[in-house]
């Protein structure tokens, strides 16, 4: 009995030890998938690796046939010899789908009215409610009637309003008398611009993108972005039924929906502006001015020549020459200042005269190329702020070294000096446009960059308002009809009431072909609506200055002989392409004509200065 249970005892014990000894199978689950599991992690790793190694395979591979670094990616540095030639025109073909292109053509009757038609939404000084036609026979403006602001066509799609304001203060003088009626558009025809402008281009809205194919030199690029764009050149073009628009393409615009383009570059640029050069009939005047910047020591886009062909479905349309200039935001600002890291600003719109009573303005008249996201003017408003301080005339010394803090005075005198030697009106001091402005890190100072130079040289003065006739100009902006003083160093004729009225009238420079405007010397007739003309000129220092530059750039620059040889070089290049538009005939008379205004403004330039 005792043995039994002694037996069952042991039984028991055993058992139980065994039981003890034995873990769970759940505690052995647990175990194993702990201990397996940082194998599984590393296996996930090299999964992971192995997965981005295919994707940047398939990637490669999956990039458009006839990809090839130099030519197509962005790591390749921009090439400017192959894109913008001195010596010889490019040719490339665009080719649109027809779906696309008749988008393109519906969203530009929705923005400008049906092409070949004076209506509209009018030009700059023109368009929109009241309309262009307010002032056209003498008739008084409405004494509620506020002229807004210039468009902003060019601005990136970034919710800005269609136009501003004018300056405080500000009130059209008297229509002058004798201007034409706006008439239809062409290379040499159009009026004047209006003042301040209208929110006539689009209602500021930029025409819309669409994927496009671009052939050159045997390579292709696909889904490239293109859009029409430009503000009077653009409008005008489409009032008048040409079929060369300006155009801007963006090579990876579409990058999104078509990743196979992710940064997809024309070697090495984003972006080319193809202007269309209307008014020009030499088509010079962009490539002169920005060589004549350059050799000014000033920043300056390249420039080339590109024969377009277009294909929207129904075969290749020859849109003729065009001059292609580098973007500023995209290669060219980088190029001259070795940095494009500072805001880069273009100046389009009322408040972009930084006249008094504009400060509210700043931010949607100075459209932010580049730091979008720091929604910051400061640079913009302290430049406001130090041109309206009271030390400009108590303490005339302070306020221009506050000033030159903020602003690089020494660049923007020699701009305007050369600028006034050229005549470009179309720019600030007559229009608050066509330039930008880079907060430079190197000196912390906003710099000056031109831009859009098509009417200089008495090229054609543009529309004349787009609804109809003349427009009410403001204070600052030369008239039609303005004509230089003999002092003023200009040829002199005789002026118009408007002009005998203006107490600032005394430089009146040459109009061009087509009702081309003034730019005089001594920017007399330049009101405190511009201040950084009229205020900086109105300092003795900085007057001087300017009329230091104004003998610089015509001693060293602005050199008659040497332009009129260059006009004779690209007219045997580009005279072919021209002559398939306008006729030979036609082209060798302009540049003739564009031959003997610039003798004849070397020659008001140095009796100018013989007066000093």
């Amino acid at each position: 009995m005792q043995f039994s249970k002694f037996i069952l005892i042991v039984t028991v014990v055993l058992w139980i030890t065994s039981a003890c000894s034995s873990p769970p199978a759940e505690s052995t689950g647990s175990a194993a998938a702990v201990s397996n599991q940082p194998i599984e992690v590393a296996t996930a790793a090299e999964t992971s690796t192995a997965t981005a190694e295919r994707d940047d395979d398939a990637e490669t591979s999956e990039r458009p046939a006839g990809w090839g670094e130099e030519s197509h990616s962005n790591k390749a540095d921009p090439n400017y010899d192959i894109v913008f030639p001195q010596d010889k025109v490019n040719e490339i073909t665009i080719t649109i789908d027809p779906e696309d292109w008749a988008a393109m053509q519906a969203n530009m009757i929705e923005l400008y009215g049906e092409p070949g038609t004076r209506g509209g939404r009018g030009g700059p000084g023109g368009g929109g409610p009241p309309g262009a036609n307010f002032g056209q026979n003498n008739e008084p403006l409405p004494e509620d009637f506020q002229r807004p602001g210039n468009s902003n066509s060019e601005a990136e799609e970034n919710g800005s309003p269609a136009g501003d304001p004018p300056p405080a203060g500000f009130a059209p003088p008297e229509l002058a008398e004798g201007n034409p009626p706006g008439q239809a558009f062409g290379r040499s025809g159009g009026g004047g611009p209006g003042g301040f402008g209208g929110p006539g281009f689009g209602g500021g809205e930029n025409p819309m993108w669409v994927p496009a194919t671009l052939e050159f030199d045997g390579n292709i690029w696909t889904n490239v972005g293109v859009r029409y764009k430009g503000n009077s050149s653009l409008m005008s073009s489409w009032n008048s039924g040409s079929s060369n628009l300006p155009l801007k393409l963006d090579f990876d615009e579409f990058e999104d929906i078509y990743p196979e383009i992710d940064n997809q570059r024309f070697y090495g640029f984003k972006q080319l502006s193809l202007a269309n050069d209307f008014g020009d009939s030499t088509y010079m005047n962009n490539a002169i001015t920005y060589d004549l910047l350059e050799a000014a020591g000033l920043a300056a886009s390249e420039t080339g020549y590109y024969n377009i062909t277009l294909d929207y479905g129904e075969g290749p349309v020859d849109l003729g020459l065009y001059t292609a200039v580098e973007v500023p935001d995209d290669t060219a600002i980088e190029h001259y200042f070795g940095d494009d890291k500072g805001n880069i600003y273009e100046g389009d719109g009322g408040g972009a005269s930084l006249a008094e009573g504009t400060f509210d303005q700043i931010e949607t008249s100075f459209q932010k190329e580049n730091n979008e996201d720091e929604a910051d003017w400061s640079d913009i408003e302290n430049l406001y702020n130090v041109l309206h301080s009271p030390q400009r005339t108590t303490d005339p010394e302070a306020w221009r070294s506050d000033l030159e803090a903020v602003f690089d005075v020494n660049s923007f005198l020699k701009w305007l000096a050369l600028s006034a030697t050229i005549q470009h009106w179309d720019t600030y001091g007559g229009m608050s446009h066509n330039f930008y402005l880079y907060h430079n890190p190197a000196t912390d100072q906003l710099t000056w960059f031109s831009w859009d130079h098509n009417q200089v040289l008495g090229g054609s003065g543009g529309p004349g308002g787009g609804g109809g006739g003349p427009r009410p100009m403001p204070v600052g902006d030369p008239s039609a009809q303005a004509e230089p003083s003999a002092e003023d160093g200009t040829t002199q004729t005789e002026p118009s009431p408007a002009e005998e009225a203006n107490p600032r009238a005394e430089g009146r420079g040459r109009g061009g072909p087509g009702g081309g405007r003034s730019s005089s010397l001594d920017k007399a007739d330049v009101g405190d609506n511009w201040p950084l003309i009229r205020y900086l000129l109105d300092d003795p220092t900085y007057y001087d200055l300017y009329m230091d530059y104004l003998a610089e750039i015509n001693r060293d620059v602005f050199i008659p002989d040497q332009l009129a040889e260059k006009y004779q070089d690209l007219a045997e290049l580009i005279g072919p392409y021209v002559a398939k538009e306008d006729g030979l005939e036609s082209f060798e008379n302009a540049v003739q004509s564009l031959t003997e205004r610039t003798y004849e403004r070397a020659e008001a330039v140095a009796s100018f200065l013989s007066t000093r």
